[in-house]
């Protein structure tokens, strides 16, 4: 989809060894969704997801394993999270819950656009605090301790930001607010050997920050702008959050499927969204969503949490920042789930607590002499034991319709390119939409990060000046003419006189 090759383009950008790339030529014909092309070349999206993908690329050969990578580390410290408040036993269990879960796996793992970055920053940040909790009490052997908790926190809070700047913005500050009373009670902001601990944290916070700021200054001209702010401004109508007001683009809609895309699709989403009954539909939406996606046993444990754990102050502190940031996040009108990802650590984490006193009871109904870790062991493996199922009974289902996936339109694209690869000299094809096409979903006009040595590239067609224009700026490529018919087929055809 759409989001996917705006991820792909940072990963394109970074394995050029560049933060973002020049500006193309007849660049008006390349523009499309999540892209900006003025002052420089490159992705709306944040550098984190990217970045994973660009090293599965450079060590396997595919964009693929940085889904895998990122995937496995999330898991990991899913585990570090959970050793923070449970035994070793509990957090390993924890860990093989998330790797093995039905719908992060055959979702997040196999799209290009998903949530496993920021629940692996959150997941670091909350281990964070809670080692803080544990250990931050003097500096006779929390000394060390403390130092790998900010460490964690710190890289944790960069991680979330890289993914989900503003979703993790809101985890991260509303857990600092659960935690600061914590800090001050015990009086550690005094003591010298907090501070000699937290350096190495605080470092790794400033520069990952400085990071962002060199990013926004290269693509934007703006250190204080990020490049999501740029695009928004130059091409968005309807505004990310619902109370604020929409607006129009700097640099306009030249073609009638951007406009299809912002004034339509994401204009319908934020006028439904933008009132009191629209945010409560929303936020229906959202938590169904969510059930369905995270699981209903995920769910029914954070609520025995609730209702049964200890320490009760510690657990109820989690479920109000769960719940405040799903409020503020409902501002956002769209509702995919990833938006949502930085509040799964919270909900494990819950679900834990829930399951150790569950655990308890099992105990003291079924046996007389407590075993404790017996009883963990055989929780732990029926829901990871239901996972693998799960996730074998959809990995089949899908691979048992295998035989239509060459007729998506994106295995279709994937041909083509295949198709013109195989021709000598390089291609320039020129897209011409239908009034109904799906161009929300069925997007066809994205481009790798370097423009002049991609084989295949793609341009919007206006069956005018732009045309002679990009023909002009690129006289070394073969021209092409893909036009869609009723249906949803196409017709790639050979222009061998121009225009």
């Amino acid at each position: 989809m759409h989001d996917d090759f705006g991820n792909l383009l940072v990963a394109s950008t970074l394995l050029e060894g560049r933060l973002t790339n020049p500006t193309p030529r007849a660049w008006e014909s390349l523009e499309t969704f999540h892209v900006v092309m003025q002052p420089t070349y490159a992705s709306k999206y944040p550098v984190g997801l990217g970045a994973f993908l660009a090293i599965g690329k450079l060590v396997t050969g595919s964009f693929a394993a940085g889904l895998w990578i990122v995937s496995g580390l999330a898991s990991a410290s899913v585990a570090w999270m959970v050793a923070g408040a449970f035994s070793k036993r509990c957090a390993a269990l924890s860990g093989l819950f998330t790797a093995t879960h039905p719908y992060w796996q055959n979702g997040w793992s196999q799209e290009y656009t998903n949530g496993w970055l920021a629940v692996l920053g959150i997941s670091l940040v909350i281990g964070g605090f809670l080692r803080i909790h544990r250990f931050g009490k003097s500096a006779n052997g929390g000394f060390l301790r403390t130092r790998m908790a900010i460490i964690g926190l710190g890289t944790g809070a960069v991680f979330a930001f890289y993914s989900r700047p503003f979703e993790g913005g809101v985890v991260c500050v509303l857990l600092g607010f659960m935690f600061l009373p914590l800090v001050l009670r015990r009086k550690l902001i005094g003591q010298s050997w907090f501070w000699r601990s937290a350096l190495p944290g605080i470092v790794v916070l400033i520069l990952g920050l400085s990071i962002q700021l060199m990013v926004n200054h290269v693509v934007t001209g703006n250190w204080r702008q990020l490049p999501y702010q740029l695009h928004e401004n130059q091409y968005g109508v309807a505004p990310v959050l619902i109370w604020q007001a929409p607006h129009e683009p700097t640099l306009g809609h030249r073609f009638t499927e951007q406009a299809q895309f912002h004034r339509g699709w994401s204009m319908d989403a934020y006028n439904k969204a933008a009132s009191w009954s629209g945010y409560a539909t929303t936020l229906r939406v959202r938590c169904t969503s969510l059930k369905n996606h995270w699981g209903n046993g995920l769910l029914l444990a954070s609520l025995f949490a609730l209702l049964l754990s200890r320490p009760r102050r510690l657990v109820w502190g989690f479920a109000a920042v769960a719940i405040l940031s799903l409020l503020i996040i409902n501002c956002i009108p769209w509702t995919i789930p990833q938006y949502v990802s930085p509040i799964i650590p919270i909900a494990i984490l819950l679900s834990c607590f829930g399951l150790k006193r569950i655990q308890r009871y099992w105990l003291r109904l079924v046996t007389l002499k407590a075993n404790r870790s017996l009883a963990t062991w055989t929780i732990g493996l029926v829901l990871i034991g239901w996972n693998v199922a799960l996730s074998a009974s959809i990995a089949w289902d899908r691979m048992s319709r295998s035989s239509g996936w060459e007729e998506t339109w994106a295995e279709r694209r994937v041909q083509i390119i295949g198709q013109l690869s195989e021709s000598p000299g390089p291609d320039l094809v020129l897209v011409r939409y239908q009034q109904d096409h799906d161009i929300v979903n069925q997007e066809w006009v994205f481009n790798e990060a370097n423009i002049e040595a991609t084989q295949v590239l793609w341009a919007r067609s206006d069956s005018g000046p732009l045309d002679q224009k990009v023909q002009s700026a690129y006289p070394d490529r073969k021209i092409w003419r893909l036009e869609f018919l009723p249906g949803g087929r196409e017709t790639l055809q050979e222009l061998t006189e121009g225009f």
